[in-house]
C-alpha cells in the first residue's frame, strides 16, 4: 500500500522539476522558422524589394545608351545640286544609317525620382511586416504542436502510472485471494479496470507517437525521427497586464506596421503619378556616327550633339484627375483596414488575456482536486486495509484520481497555448 502512495507522491511533484524557460520550445521555434517555406518566399520578396529600393536611386544617376538604326528608301532622298555645278543633279540618299552613344542626365522630374525611391523604400518596410507575420504564424504553430506533444506525453506517462498503481494493488488482492480473505471476484475486478489501463496507456503511447510525427514535419525533419520533447507541461508563471497592454500591441504587431506602409506607399504613388503632369527638363550629350554625314554627305562621317528637353504638360483632359483619384481611393481603403486592424488587435488582445486569466483558474482548481483525489487514495487504501472499503470503492478513487490528473494535465496545456496566444497578440512573436 505504502508504494501505490510513493508512486502518486511522485508523479505529482515531477512536474515541478521543469524550468520555467524551455529550452527545447525555443529550439523547435526557430527550427520551425528556418524551415517553413512560407517565410522562405517572404525573404525572397523583401530581396526584391530591397533591389527595387536600389534600382530607384540608379535614376537619379546619368544613364548612357547605344543604339542603332538603319532606313531604306525605296524612293531615294534627292539632294540639292551643289554650288560648283547647278546643273548636275545632287547625291541620291537610299541608305540611312547611324550608330549612337548617348549620355542622358535627367535634371527636373516633378519629384517623380525622388518619390519612386520614397514609395519603393515603402514597399520593403511593407515586405518586412510579411515576413515578421509569417514568423509570428510559425512560432504559434509551433508552440501548438510542441505544446500538443508534450501534452500527450504527459498524458502517456500517466496511464503507465496508473496501470503500476492498479498492477500494485493487483498484487495485493491476489495474496488475499491466496489467504482466501477475499473472493474472486474481487481479483477479477481489479484485472478488468488493469486490462483498461493497459489499453488507454497503448492508446496515448500511439497519439504521443503522432504528434512527435507532426512536429517533426513541421520543422523539417524526418516523421520518423526520435524528437525529444519536455516529461511534463510547464507550470508557468506570468504578470497582470498593464492598462498601456493594448497600445503596446499595436506597436509591436506586423499586421499594423504592415498597413501603415501601405499607407505612405499609396502617398508617395500620388506624388508619382502628380508628377507626371509637372515640368519635365533632361539633358543628352552623344556622339553619331553614320550617313549621312554632317554635310548630308553620303559617306560615313561622325557627328556630336548637345540637347536639352523641357516638356510641359498643359492638357490631358481629365486624365490626371482620374489617375491621382484612382491612387487616393487605394489610401482610404488602407487607411479603413487600419481601423479595421486595429479593433482586431484590440480584441485579441483582450480576448487573449481573459483566455490567461481563466486558464490559470483552471489550473489552479484541477492542482487541487488532484491532490484532493490522490488524499482519498490514500484514505481508501487504509480502509481497505482495515475491512472497511471494498475493492470497488479502492478502483473508483484511484480511477478518480487519474480524470483529475488527466484534467490537471489538460488545464496545464490550455495554459501554456493561452500563453502563447497572448504573446502572439502582443506581437512578441514578430520579433
Amino acid at each position: 500500500m505504502k508504494r501505490i502512495t510513493i508512486i502518486l507522491v511522485s508523479l505529482f511533484f515531477s512536474q515541478f522539476i521543469m524550468a520555467q524557460g524551455d529550452t527545447l520550445l525555443q529550439y523547435y521555434r526557430q527550427k520551425a522558422v528556418d524551415y517553413q517555406q512560407r517565410i522562405k518566399m517572404a525573404e525572397y520578396q523583401l530581396s526584391g524589394a530591397e533591389s527595387q529600393v536600389k534600382a530607384a536611386k540608379s535614376d537619379r544617376l546619368p544613364s548612357l545608351d547605344f543604339s542603332s538604326r538603319y532606313h531604306f528608301s525605296g524612293v531615294p532622298l534627292q539632294q540639292a545640286p551643289s554650288a560648283e555645278d547647278p546643273t548636275a543633279p545632287g547625291a541620291e540618299l537610299q541608305h540611312l544609317y547611324s550608330l549612337n552613344l548617348d549620355l542622358y542626365q535627367p535634371v527636373v522630374t516633378g519629384g517623380y525620382l525622388k518619390n519612386t525611391k520614397k514609395a519603393a523604400e515603402s514597399e520593403v518596410e511593407k515586405m518586412k511586416s510579411i515576413v515578421n507575420m509569417s514568423k509570428q504564424d510559425v512560432v504559434l504553430n509551433s508552440d501548438k504542436l510542441y505544446w500538443g506533444a508534450v501534452a500527450k506525453k504527459e498524458i502517456y506517462r500517466l496511464q503507465v502510472k496508473y496501470q503500476e498503481i492498479i498492477g500494485e494493488f493487483l498484487k495485493v488482492i491476489k495474496d488475499r485471494v491466496d489467504e482466501e480473505v477475499v473472493g474472486r471476484n474481487e481479483l477479477y475486478q481489479s484485472m478488468v479496470r488493469y486490462n483498461n489501463a493497459e489499453y488507454r496507456a497503448k492508446q496515448s503511447q500511439k497519439d504521443y507517437e503522432i504528434s512527435v510525427m507532426n512536429l517533426n514535419v513541421f520543422i523539417g525533419l524526418p516523421p520518423t525521427n526520435s524528437t525529444n520533447v519536455a516529461d511534463s507541461l510547464n507550470t508557468i508563471t506570468w504578470m497582470q497586464a498593464a492598462d498601456t497592454i493594448t497600445q503596446y500591441a499595436l506597436n509591436q504587431r506586423p499586421e499594423i506596421s504592415f498597413i501603415k506602409s501601405e499607407i505612405q506607399k499609396n502617398e508617395y504613388y500620388e506624388k508619382v503619378v502628380r508628377s507626371k503632369y509637372l515640368p519635365q527638363l533632361g539633358v543628352t550629350a552623344g556622339g553619331k556616327w553614320g550617313s549621312p554625314s554632317p554635310g548630308l554627305e553620303i559617306t560615313p562621317g561622325f557627328n556630336y550633339y548637345l540637347k536639352a528637353q523641357l516638356v510641359v504638360p498643359i492638357f490631358h483632359w481629365s486624365k490626371k484627375h482620374e489617375e491621382v483619384f484612382a491612387v487616393r481611393q487605394m489610401t482610404e481603403v488602407a487607411k479603413l483596414q487600419m481601423e479595421e486592424t486595429t479593433d482586431q488587435v484590440t480584441r485579441e488582445v483582450e480576448t487573449s488575456y481573459y483566455k490567461l486569466q481563466k486558464s490559470q483558474e483552471l489550473v489552479d482548481f484541477a492542482k487541487s482536486s488532484m491532490n484532493n483525489a490522490a488524499k482519498n487514495v490514500s484514505v481508501m487504501l487504509d480502509r481497505y486495509n482495515e475491512g472497511l472499503s471494498s475493492v470497488l470503492e479502492v478502483l473508483d478513487a484511484q480511477l478518480y484520481w487519474q480524470k483529475t490528473y488527466m484534467n490537471y494535465i489538460l488545464s496545464k496545456y490550455q495554459l501554456n497555448l493561452a500563453y502563447s496566444q497572448y504573446q502572439y497578440a502582443l506581437g512578441e512573436f514578430s520579433k
